[in-house]
């Protein structure tokens, strides 16, 4: 079940993603991103009401709060450069970003040692993205 919600995800991230930069070379990066957090949002909150679960601690919604908000900058970001350049440029150099800046940040600041083979991994994702 796990990785049939993955792939659903996946699928819902992408198409979001391309859809939202189509948007916005039509209308401003940041609108277009501020209408698609508040989509992703709702649709996350629909389940939450509809489940019974553990409580999180202040601290770790306090974290996921600053992430969103954090991913909101980056995504208006991301689509006023799409509204900027072409397409086929600014993504591949914005996901590059995202997946290496957080391994770089891991390694120089957290003390992260990922194993070589998981270095190979993202040596190898790298070029996919």
């Amino acid at each position: 079940m796990g990785e049939l919600l993955a792939v659903a995800s996946a699928l819902c991230f992408g198409t979001t993603h391309f859809l939202s930069g189509l948007v916005s070379r039509h209308r401003h990066g940041v609108t277009v991103a501020a209408w698609a957090q508040a989509g992703g949002t709702v649709v996350s909150l629909v389940p939450v009401l509809f489940t019974q679960g553990a409580t999180a601690p202040p601290a770790a919604l306090g974290w996921g709060a600053l992430s969103g908000l954090g991913t909101g900058v980056g995504v208006a970001c991301l689509y006023w450069s799409m509204n900027q350049g072409p397409m086929s440029v600014v993504v591949p150099v914005s996901d590059v970003t995202a997946v290496g800046l957080p391994v770089l940040a891991g390694i120089a600041l957290l003390g992260d040692r990922p194993s070589p083979p998981a270095l190979t991994g993202i040596a190898l994702g790298l070029p996919a993205l």
